[in-house]
C-alpha cells in the first residue's frame, strides 16, 4: 500500500549525460569517411555548396539524417519497423549522378557517434556504431567505453579499417532497433528531427512545417516524452494494470464459485438421478418376469398345430419337383446344338474385316488430299514473288543481300564515329568558351578544387600581326601554362600542383613595368615576357627563334594566330563546323546503304520463290497419282465388303430361328420350376415358423421367472405381450439414463456398451421370438455400479457443504485487497496530474516568455486532460494558442493565417519544453530547411531564440541553411559545418570543413587527432 507518490527520476540509458562530440559515416550517401566535430550545447549552421553553385545537393540533409539515425529519432520508428527505412541512406550511384561503372552501390556501412561528459571527457568518453546493411537484419548497433573511430590516412585502409573497429566492440552484445532507444538514451526522446527526406514516410511533428496536421493529444504526447515525464505515465499505466488483474482475479474467483455452484447442484441431481435409476431397475426386471411367463405358456400351444401343417406341404412339393425336372432334361437337349451361332459368328468376324480394309484406304486418300490442297495454296502464294525473278540462284543473291547488309553496317559505324567528333568538338569549344580549354582548363580546375584562382595563358596574351613571326615561336611552349597572382606562391600551391605532373605555372610581376612592342595582357607578367625576349632570339628567313644556350631553336610561320581567346575560339567554332558537315556527308553514305540492302533483300526473296515453286511442282504431280490409284482401290474393296454382309446375314436368320425354340422351352421349365419354388418355400416357411416359436429357449428362460414371479399362473394375460416387454425394456432404458450415460459416447466402458447394445436388441426383438439374452442379465453391470456408488453419494454430499463455505471466506479477502488497489491507484492518478500539471504549465510559461522576447504579442497552452478508464491510454490534449495582437484574446495553433508564424511558434514550442526539462542533458535537435518559409523578421526572431536555448539548456541544435538564411545564422551559430559536391563527375563529397569554437580543451583533445590524420593526405 502507498500514501503518496513521488515522481522518480527518468532513466537516461547507457549514454546518459553525455554530449554528441564527432560523428563519423562509412557508405552513407555521398558524405566521405572523415570524421566530423560537433561543439555540443551550441547552434550549428549545416550549409554548403552543390553541383549547380548554391547549397542543394552538397548532402547537408543526408549528414542530418544519419545523425537521427544514431541518435535513434523516434519518427524511425525503430521500435516496430526493423530499421530497414534507415537503409535508404546507404550510398547509391544512381542518387549520387554517377553510373555503376563509376561507383559500386553500398552493401553495408556505419554512423558512428563519439559521447563525452563535459568533465573528464577522456574518463566518461563512449562511442556508438550503428551498421546498416541492405538484407536482414537491416541495422545493428554496439558501443564501447572510449573513442573508436577510423583514422588512418589512406580511404581505402580507413574503411577496412572500420569493419575491423566493428568487430572489436562488440564485447559489449549488439542491439537490436527496437532496443537501441532505450538501452542508449532512456525513457526520454534523444533527438527530435524535421527532415526532408523520402527515406521514410512524413509524420508531422512540432519541428515540421505541418504543425496544423497533428492532433491535440499527439502535441500533448510529444510535449510530456520532451519533458521527460512518460516514464510517469507508465508507473500509472503498470499499477492500473495491477488494479485491472486483481479485478479481474475477484471477478474470475466469482465466475469460478458460480460455476463451482452450478456443477455442485449438477452433481447433488446425479446423486438423486441414480436413487431413480434403482426404483427403475426393479420396475424394468418386475415386468419382465411377467413377459417371460406369458409367451412361454403361448409358444407351447402353436408348437402342437405346427406339427400336422408340415406333413401337407412336404406332399405337394414332391409333386411339383418331379414335373420340373422332365422340362428341364428336353432343354438341355437342345442347347447342345451350336452350329448355327458358330457360322454366324464366322460371317461377322469377315464382313467387320472387309469394312476395317475399306475404312483404312478412305483414311489415306483424305490424309494424301489434304497434303495436295495445302501445297496448292503455297503455291499460289509464291507466284507473284517467283514471277519477279531475275533468273539468278537464290546462292548468289543471298551473297549480294550479305554484302549490302555490311555495307549499312559499316555507315553507321562511320556515322556513330561523325557523332562522337562533334560531341568532342563541342565539348572542347564549351571548355574554351569558359576559360577552361585544352590542358591548361584542366590545370585551372586542379587548382580549383585546392581553392586557388588563375586563368590560361593564351586566353589573357594577344599579340599584333606585326611581331606574330617573332612571339608565336617563344610563346609555343607555354600554351597549356596558366598565370597566377604572385601572392598565392605557398607551399600549399606546391601541393596542388604536384595533383598534376608537368604543370606550368606563370606569376604575375609584383611591380608593373610595360609590355613589349605589339604584345599585350590584362595581367602583368612583363618579366616573363622580357625574359622570352631576351633568351629566345628572332630570325627571319625563315621565322624562327633561337636560344644559343641552350641550342634551342623553335621554328614560326603559323597561319593563323595562335595567341589571344577570339583567335582560339574562331578554330574550335571551325573544327566544330567540320565535324557537323562529315556527318552530315556520312548520313547521305548511310541512306543509299540502306536502300541497296532493301533492294538486295527483295530480289533475294524472289529467288527463294521460284526455287520453292519447282519444288511444289513435282510434289503436287505425285501426290496426284497417288490419289487416283486409292480411288481405283476403294471402289475394289466396296465390293468385297458388300458381298460378306449378304453372307452374314444368312447366317443370322438361321441362328435367330434356332433361338426361339430355346426361349419357348426355357419358358415352359421357368413356369415349373416357379412352382416347384413357391411350394417348396410354404413347406420351409411352416417348418421355420414352427422352429422360431423358440419352445425350447421359452422354456429356460421360464424356469429362472418362475422362481421370481409371485402372480397367478391362470390370469396370465395372452395379448399385448410386446407392450409389456417395451415398458420392461423402457424402464431399463430410463434407469441407463439417470445413471447419467450417454449412449453416443463412444468412450464408455465396453461393458457398458454392451449392457446398451442388448437392451437396445431386446427392445427390438418380436413378439414371439425368445430373446437370447435374459434382462436381469443385461442389466447387471449398471446393477453392480449403482450398489458401488451409494457409500460414495453419501460421502460427496458433505463434502459440498464444506467447500462453499471456504469459497465464501476466499472471496471476501479478494474484494479487500482490490479496494486497497483502487485507493492507491486513485493517489497515484492524483499526484501524476498534479505533477504533469506543473510540466505543462512551466512549458506554457516559457513558451510565453519566448514568444514575448521576441516581440510577439504573447502565447500558452491550453491543457484538457482525461484521466484513463479501464485499459485506456491517458490523454492529454495540448492546443498551443498566441495572440496576433496586445489586446486580442489567445487564437488555437489550427486557425491558420500566417503559415511562417505557425512555423516560429513550432519551433518556440520545442523550445519551450526543452526549457522546462532540467534533467534531460545532451539533447539533440535537427531542424531541416531552415527558414524556408520563414520572412527576414521571423528568421532572425527564431536563430536568435535557438542560440539562446542552445546556451541555456545546453542542447546542441543543428539547422541547414540556405544561400539566403546562412549570412543571419553564420552571426548566432557556435559552429558552421560546410559540405562540398561541386562537381557531379564526382561520386562523394570533398572533407567537411568545419568553423567553430568549443571552450571545453578535453572534449575538443580526445577526438583531435583522429580528424587531423583523416584529413592531412586530402589537404582539407
Amino acid at each position: 500500500m502507498i500514501d503518496q507518490y513521488v515522481p522518480k527520476m527518468g532513466n537516461r540509458g547507457i549514454i546518459g549525460s553525455r554530449h554528441l562530440i564527432a560523428v563519423q559515416t562509412f557508405d552513407v550517401a555521398r558524405l566521405t569517411t572523415h570524421p566530423v566535430p560537433v561543439v555540443p550545447g551550441t547552434f550549428i549552421a549545416v550549409s554548403g555548396e552543390g553541383p549547380r553553385g548554391d547549397s542543394n545537393g552538397s548532402g547537408k540533409t543526408s549528414f542530418l539524417v544519419a545523425v537521427s539515425i544514431l541518435l535513434a529519432d523516434p519518427q524511425w520508428r525503430f521500435d516496430t519497423k526493423g530499421g530497414k527505412a534507415a537503409t535508404g541512406v546507404l550510398f547509391r550511384p544512381d542518387s549520387a549522378g554517377v553510373s555503376i561503372h563509376q561507383a559500386s552501390p553500398a552493401r553495408s556501412g556505419y554512423v558512428v557517434g563519439v559521447f563525452a561528459d563535459e568533465v573528464e571527457a577522456l574518463e566518461t568518453a563512449v562511442t556508438v556504431w550503428v551498421r546498416l546493411t541492405t538484407s536482414e537484419p537491416w541495422m545493428e548497433v554496439r558501443w564501447a567505453n572510449g573513442v573508436h573511430i577510423a583514422d588512418n590516412e589512406d580511404l581505402e585502409q580507413r574503411d577496412l579499417q572500420a569493419d575491423l573497429i566493428w568487430q572489436a566492440v562488440r564485447h559489449n552484445g549488439t542491439l537490436s532497433p527496437r532496443h537501441m532507444a532505450e538501452q542508449l538514451y532512456g525513457d526520454a526522446p534523444r533527438c527530435l528531427t524535421y527532415l526532408d527526406t523520402p527515406l521514410r514516410p512524413p509524420v508531422p511533428s512540432l519541428l515540421s512545417q505541418q504543425m496544423t496536421e497533428m492532433e491535440p493529444k499527439d502535441i500533448g504526447e510529444s510535449l510530456i516524452a520532451l519533458s521527460g515525464s512518460k516514464t510517469h505515465l507508465d508507473d500509472e499505466r503498470t499499477l492500473r494494470g495491477a488494479v485491472l488483474v486483481q479485478r479481474r482475479t475477484r471477478d474470475d474467483s466469482l465466475l469460478r464459485a458460480a460455476e463451482r455452484e452450478r456443477e455442485e447442484a449438477v452433481t447433488l441431481q446425479a446423486i438423486a438421478d441414480r436413487d431413480a435409476a434403482r426404483a427403475a431397475l426393479a420396475e424394468a426386471e418386475a415386468q419382465w418376469d411377467l413377459y417371460v411367463v406369458a409367451q412361454c405358456r403361448k409358444a407351447l400351444t402353436a408348437e402342437a398345430t405346427a406339427a400336422e401343417d408340415i406333413k401337407d406341404l412336404a406332399k405337394r412339393h414332391a409333386t411339383a419337383a418331379e414335373i420340373a425336372n422332365g422340362i428341364e432334361n428336353a432343354l438341355h437337349d437342345l442347347k447342345n446344338a451350336t452350329d448355327f451361332a458358330t457360322a454366324e459368328r464366322r460371317a461377322r468376324v469377315a464382313w467387320a474385316e472387309a469394312q476395317q480394309k475399306t475404312n483404312g484406304l478412305r483414311i489415306r486418300r483424305a490424309e494424301i488430299n489434304t497434303t495436295h490442297r495445302s501445297l496448292v495454296e503455297e503455291r499460289n502464294k509464291l507466284l507473284k514473288s517467283a514471277e519477279e525473278w531475275d533468273g539468278r540462284p537464290s546462292t548468289e543473291t543471298a551473297e549480294d543481300n550479305a554484302r549490302s547488309l555490311l555495307d549499312r553496317n559499316r555507315a553507321e559505324l562511320k556515322l556513330e564515329a561523325a557523332s562522337a567528333a562533334i560531341a568532342e568538338a563541342a565539348e572542347v569549344l564549351d571548355r574554351a568558351e569558359n576559360g577552361r580549354g585544352g590542358d591548361a582548363g584542366l590545370l585551372l580546375d586542379v587548382l580549383d578544387r585546392g581553392g586557388f584562382e588563375g586563368v590560361a595563358l593564351f586566353d589573357v596574351i594577344e599579340v599584333d600581326e606585326s611581331v606574330r613571326a617573332a612571339w608565336e615561336p617563344r610563346l609555343l611552349p607555354y600554351k597549356d601554362a596558366v598565370v597566377i597572382d604572385h601572392r598565392l606562391l605557398s607551399s600549399e600551391l606546391d601541393h596542388a600542383l604536384a595533383e598534376w605532373p608537368g604543370a606550368m605555372v606563370v606569376a604575375t610581376d609584383e611591380l608593373e613595368s610595360n609590355f613589349p612592342d605589339g604584345v599585350r595582357c590584362r595581367l602583368s607578367i612583363t618579366g616573363f615576357l622580357r625574359a622570352l625576349e631576351t633568351r629566345l632570339e628572332y630570325r627571319s628567313a625563315p621565322d624562327r627563334v633561337h636560344d644559343e644556350s641552350l641550342g634551342l631553336t623553335i621554328s614560326g610561320n603559323f597561319p593563323e594566330p595562335m595567341t589571344g581567346r577570339e583567335g582560339l575560339l574562331v578554330r574550335l567554332r571551325r573544327n566544330l563546323e567540320h565535324a557537323v558537315e562529315f556527318e552530315g556527308r556520312v548520313n547521305t553514305e548511310l541512306q543509299l546503304a540502306e536502300a541497296a540492302l532493301r533492294l538486295a533483300s527483295a530480289k533475294h526473296g524472289c529467288a527463294v520463290a521460284a526455287e520453292r515453286l519447282k519444288v511444289i511442282n513435282d510434289d503436287e504431280d505425285r501426290l496426284s497419282k497417288q490419289i487416283g490409284e486409292l480411288d481405283r482401290a476403294i471402289g475394289t474393296a466396296s465390293e468385297r465388303e458388300s458381298e460378306l454382309q449378304g453372307v452374314w446375314e444368312q447366317a443370322k436368320g438361321a441362328l435367330e430361328g434356332h433361338d426361339h425354340q430355346v426361349a419357348l422351352l426355357q419358358v415352359r421349365l421357368e413356369n415349373s420350376q416357379s412352382d416347384e419354388r413357391d411350394k417348396r418355400r410354404r413347406l420351409r416357411a411352416r417348418e421355420q415358423e414352427r422352429v422360431e416359436l423358440d419352445v425350447v429357449a421359452w422354456t429356460a428362460l421360464a424356469e429362472g421367472a418362475l422362481h421370481r414371479y409371485s402372480g397367478d399362473l391362470d390370469e396370465l394375460p395372452i395379448r399385448d405381450l410386446g407392450a409389456v416387454r417395451v415398458a420392461a425394456t423402457d424402464r431399463l432404458a430410463d434407469a441407463t439414463r439417470l445413471f447419467g450415460i450417454d449412449e453416443r459416447d463412444e468412450t464408455l466402458p465396453m461393458e457398458m456398451k454392451e449392457c446398451i447394445r442388448l437392451r437396445k436388441v431386446l427392445a427390438a426383438g418380436s413378439g414371439d421370438r425368445a430373446p437370447t439374452t435374459d434382462l436381469p442379465a443385461v442389466a447387471e453391470p449398471l446393477n453392480r455400479r449403482l450398489g458401488v456408488l451409494a457409500g460414495q453419494d453419501r460421502v460427496t454430499r458433505a463434502r459440498i457443504e464444506d467447500q462453499r463455505a471456504e469459497h465464501v471466506r476466499i472471496h471476501q479477502g479478494l474484494e479487500r485487497e482490490l479496494a486497497d488497489g483502487e485507493r492507491n491507484l486513485k493517489v497515484m492518478q492524483d499526484m501524476i496530474e498534479r505533477h504533469l500539471e506543473g510540466i505543462l504549465g512551466r512549458v506554457s510559461e516559457q513558451f510565453d516568455h519566448l514568444d514575448q522576447q521576441r516581440g510577439g504579442s504573447g502565447a500558452d497552452l491550453h491543457v484538457v486532460a482525461s484521466p484513463p478508464q479501464g485499459a485506456a491510454e491517458w490523454v492529454w490534449e495540448v492546443t498551443p494558442r498566441w495572440k496576433r495582437s496586445r489586446g486580442s484574446g489567445p487564437v488555437s495553433y489550427r486557425e491558420v493565417a500566417n503559415g511562417a508564424q505557425v512555423k516560429v511558434h513550432a519551433v518556440q514550442l520545442v523550445l519551450a519544453a526543452v526549457l522546462a526539462d532540467a534533467e534531460t542533458h545532451g539533447r539533440v535537435l535537427v531542424l531541416d530547411e531552415l527558414g524556408n518559409s520563414l520572412g527576414e523578421v521571423n528568421r532572425k526572431d527564431v536563430l536568435g531564440a535557438l542560440k539562446r536555448v542552445a546556451e541555456e539548456t545546453q542542447v546542441t541544435i543543428f539547422g541547414t541553411c540556405q544561400d539566403s538564411v546562412l549570412v543571419d545564422a553564420a552571426d548566432v551559430c557556435g559552429e558552421l559545418m560546410w559540405f562540398a559536391h561541386t562537381s557531379e563527375a564526382e561520386a562523394y563529397n570533398r572533407p567537411t570543413r568545419v568553423w567553430g569554437f568549443n571552450a571545453n580543451s578535453e572534449q575538443v583533445e580526445l577526438t583531435a587527432d583522429h580528424l587531423a590524420t583523416g584529413r592531412r593526405r586530402e589537404g582539407a
